[in-house]
């Protein structure tokens, strides 16, 4: 049986590199690091290309353990993973906001530049996740709610501390005659979307929990000589909460997807954080105000200079043709000043044009392509006369700059934007336009597939077995649905782990090490 999986993951490794061998698309990663309960620590890279076909392909090419978190340390394992897998076309690398990943990303710089594997001298390189950007900004805004969430946290953990005390509150909810398919679910505190999901059933049961107040006289008494009970005004924020972070919880799940490109719609979603916050400052509610004051700071620090973000996410946007330049240009003036606006689109349009000139093929490359024969056949004359006559004026064009390949871009741009329209297939319309756009489709291809979450990376440490990578290899890309489940897992891993490592240290401080190795290795 051992053998016959490790016979996959070889047969399957050709696979993908005979793919990636054949792509004409440069490569983007997403990498996460992870520190198990034994103290390993371990580095998952995520492969993320589109193929000749214009199909959107991700594929975990490593997941090994490494020598601590620091940056060189990452960088040392992601150049020796690319190197293995021949992977000299490096686009962009995806990874969360910690210091060491800027180290890392200076590492492969370092290294990858000398052998002209980056585009533009690696200066796009490096793209920041932006659910975890969301997270900051989520986690910052609701330490001015925690008071009505630790209330609410604290009667849901009451109920489900035993079995009898769920069992007790399940018979309350029948008797409100609630109908709601789930049940209440307590959420990790470093996790905001866990705190969303708990919030989000619990709202549903607020008549049950007054019925079990009834039922169990320790109910209240226990609640009081904690964050205290639970009241109206609780309730109302915990409602108004849930359906302000509805809108993040969603974000972050669309971002978030493997099995569609995601990095077109980084500006919509921009958009739609900055309409809410600023929707938000001008609520009623003073706590729900300095809330959004403060997650607005947040918003401000990661995104609200130009310079600090990396330009290839707004190109994306104007590679989708629904899109273009017309679109941001408008959405920029609704979001800043007309000053910041011009001069957020001066930018942007400077690095679209850079960035295009650099995959148009150089000069002499496209004279060869047009090279005059130096001998002309005795056969059919005058035909051969005159392909060497149009040859030499092709030829002649290129030369003074009587054909401009930027018309390319031009020519795109010019032309009038595609519908809105919820089934758009981006992909499958550069692949039919690509005959019309040759250099530009190329471009698209390597910025389109730019992943802007590392979710795909993370995910991968909730996958229990020794060959990570070949699962992930005969399974399909993540959809909104897949995400949704995972985040589920992750909460109850996350819960269960904390249980396991809670034991752990009790079996250590009774110096009962050996039983509690066998504790672990069987739960894990």
């Amino acid at each position: 049986m051992t053998r016959d999986v490790y016979q996959l993951y070889l047969d399957e490794r050709v696979k993908i590199k005979q793919l990636l061998r054949s792509s004409c698309s440069k490569v983007c990663l997403t990498t996460d690091t992870w520190t198990s309960l034994q103290r390993g620590n371990y580095l998952c890279i995520t492969a993320h290309f589109i193929d000749n076909d214009w199909k959107l392909n991700k594929k975990i090419l490593n997941f090994c353990s490494i020598s601590s978190h620091k940056g060189k340390s990452i960088g040392m394992a992601i150049e020796k993973c690319l190197l293995n897998w021949g992977i000299d076309k490096l686009f962009t690398v995806t990874v969360d906001n910690a210091s060491s990943n800027d180290v890392a990303i200076g590492y492969l710089r370092k290294k990858f530049n000398p052998r002209r594997g980056l585009v533009q001298h690696g200066k796009y390189l490096h793209m920041r996740c932006m659910a975890h950007i969301v997270n900051f900004i989520v986690v910052e805004g609701l330490k001015e709610m925690n008071k009505s969430v630790e209330r609410v946290r604290g009667a849901v953990r009451y109920v489900r501390q035993s079995p009898a005390r769920l069992q007790k509150f399940k018979e309350c909810v029948v008797v409100e005659n609630i109908e709601c398919k789930k049940m209440l679910c307590l959420d990790v505190c470093t996790r905001w979307n866990s705190t969303y999901l708990m919030l989000d059933t619990a709202q549903n049961f607020e008549r049950a929990f007054e019925r079990f107040e009834e039922q169990d006289t320790n109910f209240r008494v226990e609640l009081e000589r904690g964050e205290g009970w639970h009241s109206v005004d609780d309730w109302a924020n915990v409602r108004n909460l849930r359906d302000f972070l509805e809108h993040f919880y969603e974000v972050t799940l669309r971002i978030s997807g493997t099995s569609y490109v995601t990095s077109n719609n980084f500006f919509d979603e921009l958009f739609e954080i900055d309409i809410l916050l600023r929707d938000a400052q001008l609520n009623s509610n003073v706590d729900f105000n300095v809330m959004a004051i403060k997650m607005k700071e947040k918003y401000d620090k990661y995104w609200g200079d130009i310079d600090k973000m990396n330009l290839l996410i707004f190109v994306a946007c104007v590679l989708d043709p629904r899109q273009k330049l017309k679109y941001l240009e408008f959405a920029h003036s609704e979001m800043s000043s007309f000053e910041k606006a011009c001069e957020m689109m001066q930018k942007l349009k400077e690095s679209l044009y850079e960035l295009f000139d650099e995959y148009k093929p150089p000069l002499h490359n496209t004279c060869s392509q047009t090279s005059v024969p130096t001998h002309v056949s005795l056969d059919k004359p005058q035909q051969k006369m005159k392909r060497r006559m149009q040859a030499l004026y092709k030829k002649h064009e290129l030369e003074i700059g009587g054909e401009d390949k930027t018309s390319e871009l031009d020519k795109y741009l010019a032309e009038a934007n595609e519908d809105f329209v919820e089934d758009f297939d981006i992909l499958l319309w550069w692949k039919v336009n690509s005959p019309r756009f040759p250099i530009l489709s190329k471009m698209a291809r390597d910025v389109l597939v730019i992943p802007i979450s590392t979710v795909a990376s993370e995910s991968a440490f909730n996958t229990r077995g020794p060959l990570v990578c070949t699962q992930d290899w005969i399974r399909k890309s993540s959809s909104q649905e897949d995400i949704k489940k995972i985040e589920e897992q992750i909460q109850e891993l996350d819960m269960i782990e904390n249980g396991i490592f809670k034991k752990w240290i009790q079996m250590e401080n009774m110096k009962d090490l050996h039983f509690s190795y066998v504790l672990i290795s069987r739960l894990m």
